[in-house]
């Protein structure tokens, strides 16, 4: 299946942020909970970090990506 590239973004986007949310709240929530109800927890909280993750990996690249244009130059 392929997808247009006009959603290469969105899409970079969802991948980005569900894997990053996904590692670091599974992380974090093993750090902080154990293993005592981790799934429950997890779950829980990967969704809040996932509704954070996915926005600011969708939104945020391009910003970042002209205001490093803007300072550097070709040599």
């Amino acid at each position: 299946m392929k997808i247009n590239k006009k959603y290469a973004g969105i899409v970079f986007g969802l991948l980005m942020g569900g894997f990053t949310s996904c590692i670091i709240s599974a992380v974090l929530t093993f750090t902080n909970s154990g293993t005592e109800n981790f799934f429950l927890h997890w779950i829980k909280e990967w969704m809040i970090a996932l509704s954070l993750a996915v926005p600011i990996a969708t939104y945020i690249p391009p910003i970042i990506r002209r205001g490093i244009a803007r300072i550097t130059e070709d040599f």
